[in-house]
């Protein structure tokens, strides 16, 4: 016999029981629970039974929505319930205030309930494609311990995997669901006919701004599946060296000078002007070297320094460094830098986000390209990161 899957439970939380209805009326094919105040929705999300979605009203006696959903977050056993705000406020600072501390989304008053059912709809499905990867990652987990068994030689590297990629599921589920609550959540008010047209610009950057964001994570874990799967293709064509390099520091000055600090090319004279080899992977592992230097340097310079290293009649082998000047990497974290899913500290994530995949997808192009990467750093003083290509001269 098929068993009838249970509605999603919703806690709707308003002082004013007249609200609480018309939300009541409007979600009437979900289970409902109710709180007319801040500690009674925290009782009721800490209950047997807590919900799956909070809608939470922001002006409220006693304790505000703000306060009720800072409780929420800081607390291990509800941070994972998304809470949407219940408000009349449209300001742009009082969505953010609430964005920052965690909510998913606003719905404002009066409530248009096809909104409201839509909005409570798509937040409720990212939930429950979180909690299947949160099962499927734990299947995975229980697979490598039974495995450990079996091969007890690669008990402590099995386990780091494991937290390794555990760590990188989280970290990829808030930096996928953030851009994308950004770019539901605004686009539902470009439709608003009575839009200001300064909000409605300063929305359109928001999603624009989002949406890359999105779309750069999206391409490191497309290129790191590919390079797992054995499916990358060196495209090996001639090109100028230098003037791949005077592109690269082209499109980083900018960066840079919004940081004010200076970006420096050393280019030795005797390199030969054309090479052949893959001159998109070059660029990628230089990007994303380069993008790390300036992330992770608050003062200072970056240093990009290219040499030749050895040659032959028909080859070079080329050096490449990025020295920056920026918070070091400690001894103990240096081996393990260049690991799949790995970023140094959960601080460093907070700080400066993105999902730890960029040097893991320069430790697999870069022996590709016939060389070898590594990193000399002293914490607290910057980091050096080498690299060695070998290209083909075509003119020898």
């Amino acid at each position: 016999m098929t068993q009838t899957k249970a509605p999603a439970r919703i806690l709707i939380v308003d002082d004013q029981r007249s609200n609480i209805d018309v939300l009541k009326d409007i979600l009437h094919e979900y289970d409902r629970a109710i709180a007319m105040n801040g500690p009674q929705a925290l009782k009721v999300a800490h209950s047997k039974k807590p919900p799956d979605l909070i809608l939470l009203d922001i002006m409220m006696p006693e304790m505000d929505g703000y306060e009720v959903c800072a409780a929420l977050k800081e607390d291990a056993a509800t941070q994972n319930i998304p809470v949407i705000f219940v408000t009349a406020k449209r300001e742009v600072s009082d969505e953010s205030k609430g964005l920052k501390l965690g909510a998913v989304d606003y719905i404002t008053k009066p409530f248009n309930a096809s909104i409201v059912l839509q909005r409570v709809a798509i937040h409720l499905e990212l939930k429950r494609h979180r909690d299947q990867l949160e099962e499927l990652v734990t299947e995975r987990t229980q697979e490598l311990i039974e495995a450990r068994n079996v091969a007890e030689s690669r008990k402590e590297a099995a386990e780091g995997g494991i937290r390794a990629k555990n760590e990188f599921l989280a970290v990829i589920s808030d930096e996928l669901r953030n851009p994308l609550n950004s770019i539901i959540g605004f686009s539902s008010f470009l439709g608003e006919p009575d839009l200001p047209q300064n909000e409605r610009e300063q929305y359109l950057e928001i999603i624009n701004s989002a949406s890359m964001s999105l779309l750069n994570l999206i391409n490191e874990m497309i290129e790191l599946a590919k390079v797992e799967a054995s499916a990358v293709q060196l495209q090996v064509e001639p090109f100028h060296l230098r003037q791949l390099l005077d592109a690269l520091i082209h499109e980083f000055t900018p960066i840079a000078d919004g940081k004010n600090l200076r970006l420096v090319t050393v280019f030795q004279a005797e390199l030969p002007d054309m090479v052949t080899g893959d001159n998109r992977r070059l660029q990628q592992v230089l990007r994303h070297l380069l993008k790390n230097a300036i992330n992770f340097t608050n003062q200072g310079e970056i240093i990009v320094t290219v040499a030749r290293k050895t040659q032959t009649d028909t080859t070079d082998i080329i050096h490449f460094s990025v020295q920056d000047t920026g918070v070091g990497i400690p001894r103990e974290k240096q081996e393990f830098i260049f690991q799949e899913f790995t970023q140094l500290e959960k601080a460093f994530q907070r700080t400066h986000g993105g999902l730890g995949l960029g040097l893991t997808i320069c430790k697999r192009f870069v022996p590709l390209m016939g060389g070898e990467i590594w990193v000399e750093s002293v914490e607290g003083q910057g980091s050096t990161f080498h690299f060695t290509v070998a290209f083909t001269r075509e003119n020898p």
